[in-house]
């Protein structure tokens, strides 16, 4: 079997554009991956192109790793990481996967080692409008309860409480603060005990900033505090662990294996967040999974992209023996979803998703006819 070519699409969805890879090979059979990356994905859509074209026409996509290997040191550039690289790369490295699990007939989380666990459990993003006040964030929150998650992230911190509009703080005062602790109380108070919460904040805080607003959240119980300062360096991160007693999270602007090394080695994190569709792929995954592990660390991947992102995230998250939870966003449109002909997100039940075992690769195929008109590039060999 031979990569003849590829088509990459930017699909409009919304409030993003979702980049896909469909990889073409000899004997008709094609594999999806997605690029986890927003606001630079043409450039993103060039690079697999040109990835393809170099490194993948002419080779056996189901020899994953020597492909990936060769993308990551033949491209030089990528091997400090980087955001459209590792992106256009982990799209490429998803759909080898497609590929071999539907040449073999099995999918793709048994080529990975096979489940370790019939279902995951997933929290819920994408419910909440940012600028909202704290009544209007407990009303949107029951929508979750409802629909039986039991667990929920949100960020109480980015966008102020008045009329301004999506503006992220540049400076905080108490009057921000406050407002930020009202709205998680006001989400606590109708989710109740039992409901797990996540909050991220996006890396804008200081360090001392992160550790007084997280000292003003650990009465609320929460599972994780996400990306509380600018998440590039592992010391000051340890600075933001060690002083606040809630578990520190991270990783969906991190890089392979390599860049999440740093963090470990310093005690800065307590849950690892690899994107897969940005972290250099399945593969890369479970290798910083297999690292976490050795520090007694779960892993609870990142993904706010489409379908396809999702369908690549069960297969790892079926096969991690240390996972711990999957970001799941159910409140896009329906334009959203069509672009695969099984989303995951629409079977998902209680919190939970039951891990499918009736298709091969990684379970979805594209609906041509929805993206035909947002392909981007075709590469031909």
């Amino acid at each position: 079997m031979k990569v003849t070519g590829a088509r990459v699409y930017l699909v409009p969805s919304g409030w993003s554009v979702l980049t896909i890879v469909q990889l073409l090979t000899d004997e008709g059979i094609y594999g999806l991956g997605e690029a986890g990356l927003h606001n630079v994905n043409r450039g993103t859509a060039v690079i697999a192109a040109e990835l393809v074209e170099k490194y993948a026409l002419g080779q056996d996509p189901r020899h994953v790793e020597r492909l990936w290997d060769g993308m990551y040191r033949g491209s030089f550039w990528a091997r400090n990481g980087g955001a459209a690289i590792m992106a256009a790369m982990s799209a490429i490295e998803e759909a080898c996967w497609d590929i071999a699990g539907k040449a073999l007939g099995v999918p793709a989380y048994m080529l990975l080692g096979g489940k370790v666990r019939d279902r995951i459990r997933l929290y819920a993003n994408g419910w909440y409008k940012r600028n909202a006040t704290p009544t209007e964030f407990a009303r949107q929150a029951e929508r979750v309860l409802a629909d039986g998650f039991t667990a929920l992230k949100f960020d109480p911190f980015r966008y102020s409480s008045d009329d301004q509009g999506e503006i992220p703080f540049k400076s905080w005062d108490r009057h921000d603060i406050d407002v930020a602790v009202a709205r998680v109380a006001a989400v606590r108070e109708v989710v109740g005990p039992e409901v797990d919460i996540l909050l991220e904040a996006h890396g804008w805080f200081d360090v001392n900033t992160a550790i007084e607003v997280g000292k003003r959240m650990e009465q609320f119980n929460l599972l994780a505090y996400e990306e509380p300062m600018e998440p590039t360096n592992a010391q000051a991160m340890a600075q933001v662990a060690a002083g606040v007693r809630i578990p520190i999270a991270s990783g969906e602007r991190l890089y392979t294996r390599f860049g999440f090394l740093p963090f470990l080695q310093a005690g800065a994190l307590h849950v690892l967040q690899p994107d897969i569709g940005n972290t250099g792929g399945m593969l890369e995954t479970r290798k910083i999974a297999a690292l976490a592990d050795t520090f007694h660390l779960p892993i609870a991947p990142h993904n706010c992209w489409g379908p396809v992102a999702t369908a690549a995230a069960v297969n790892v998250d079926a096969s991690t023996t240390n996972f711990l939870i999957q970001e799941w966003f159910a409140y896009e449109s329906e334009e959203h979803y069509a672009v695969v002909d099984r989303p995951y997100e629409r079977e998902a039940k209680g919190g939970y998703l039951e891990i499918p075992n009736d298709r091969p690769g990684l379970g979805v195929l594209l609906n041509e006819q929805v993206v035909k008109d947002s392909l981007f590039q075709e590469v031909k060999g």
